[in-house]
């Protein structure tokens, strides 16, 4: 039996550009999901095929993403379906950077990425913590947990290097023959003479 192919849906949005959209309807993408404004509900866990188009038609955001829930009040008095990425393909994957750059300018230079395969054609979409919310910007710096700190004065002193001179060898080597006992010392030395007369 063959699966199903997902559900597609297309929701175009009033806006003229790509700027305009993001101006207007830049915390409806995340690096992880969308919300599709307008969107009917749909049962979560549905994998959908989605299109998210200009007022003119031309195509802002293309993938499929799995339903994660719906949202009331997402822009106005507007509703949306909030879903999770599974698959975007190159175009939307550079709107997607730069909605996360508008929302972040400051941001980490780069940060660990777990690629999802992905179809030929389509490229991973990157799992990332999500954006957060506007509860989570509150807190202060004084409640991040501490980073552990190493000072020089805390790290183990470095090992003195070793006198490789033959005086320095030698030296090492008696240390070690005293600490030898007197009978570990006979049998060494017997076995030496029982190898030197075979």
């Amino acid at each position: 039996m063959t699966a199903k192919p997902p559900v597609a849906i297309r929701i175009t949005r009033p806006h003229q550009t790509e700027d305009e959209f993001l101006a207007a309807e830049l915390e409806t993408i995340s690096r992880t999901g969308v919300v599709l404004v307008g969107a009917q509900q749909r049962p979560e866990g549905v994998v959908l095929r989605f299109e998210l188009t200009l007022a003119s038609g031309a195509p802002l955001l293309r993938g499929e993403g799995r339903v994660i829930g719906y949202k009331p009040n997402v822009v106005g008095d507007e509703g949306g379906l909030a879903l999770r990425f599974t698959r975007l393909d190159s175009k939307s994957k550079a709107l997607v950077d730069r909605a996360a750059a508008l929302r972040n300018p400051q941001g980490p230079a780069s940060s660990p990425r777990v690629p999802e395969p992905a179809p030929s054609g389509d490229i991973p979409v990157e799992v990332a913590p999500p954006a957060p919310t506007s509860s989570a910007e509150n807190v202060s710096e004084a409640s991040a947990p501490p980073v552990a700190e190493e000072r020089i004065e805390d790290r183990p002193p470095i090992a003195q290097a070793r006198d490789r001179s033959t005086e320095g060898v030698l030296a090492r080597l008696r240390e070690r023959a005293a600490a030898i006992s007197p009978e570990v010392r006979e049998q060494i030395f017997a076995d030496g003479a029982s190898r030197r007369r075979r």
